[in-house]
């Protein structure tokens, strides 16, 4: 488990902790993607910045606020291609509920990630001079903002993203944390397992005293 963990639980109304963490910083120049690339790796930074997970877009809608009022923000997804697959900039894949602007998903000849001015993310040609986003891409905090469900379980699950022993319930939460597709995290009192699960994996929440879930907040 990361050193560095904060989490938003809201526990029967009462908010426990929030606090954000991520470091991001904007570059308001227009540039190509990979010119901001280079200036964001010599202002000491991996690169552009990866905003995979609802906590990270949402925080980077705030500091881009303004900014993109003017043009979209660069920022670190793209599609490889060596191996065609789009990935974000830490190596990990759009979670399947990631906010894409309609009709603007086409990374074939559009390879490069850009928050639009809307906040929607959607793919450019990398030679557009846009803004952009800096940020760092490994031995990130993890943050999971959401609520707690007292006596119910998920419904209808497809497909988990894992299955843990744990300690408590709160460690379950931090699970959820650490995975930027994590949407549902259900704590088993009996058996002290947590099943993670993303977007679409469920339908819906039944009864059962002897579970807890975790909802996350999802994209704005």
């Amino acid at each position: 488990m990361p050193d560095k963990s904060v989490l938003s639980l809201v526990l029967m109304g009462i908010t426990v902790g929030r606090a954000v963490f991520f470091d991001f910083h904007p570059i308001a120049s227009y540039k190509s993607f990979n010119v901001h690339e280079l200036l964001c790796q010599n202002l000491g930074y991996d690169g552009l910045a990866t905003v995979s997970s609802p906590e990270m877009y949402a925080y980077a809608l705030k500091v881009t606020a303004n900014l993109r009022q003017n043009t979209g923000e660069y920022i670190g997804l793209r599609n490889n291609s060596n191996t065609n697959i789009v990935n974000w900039d830490d190596g990990t894949l759009p979670a399947v509920d990631t906010p894409w602007r309609s009709s603007a998903k086409d990374f074939s000849t559009k390879r490069c990630g850009n928050i639009h001015f809307s906040g929607s993310i959607k793919s450019i040609q990398c030679d557009l001079k846009k803004f952009s986003l800096c940020g760092n891409h490994k031995n990130l905090p993890t943050e999971a903002h959401g609520r707690t469900i007292l006596g119910q379980q998920p419904t209808g699950v497809s497909s988990s993203l894992s299955v843990t022993k744990v300690l408590s319930d709160l460690e379950c939460v931090l699970l959820c944390g650490q995975d930027h597709r994590c949407r549902v995290a259900e704590f088993n009192f009996d058996l002290l397992t947590c099943m993670t699960l993303e977007a679409g994996s469920y339908t819906g929440f039944t009864v059962n005293s002897k579970f807890q879930t975790f909802v996350r907040n999802g994209f704005l």
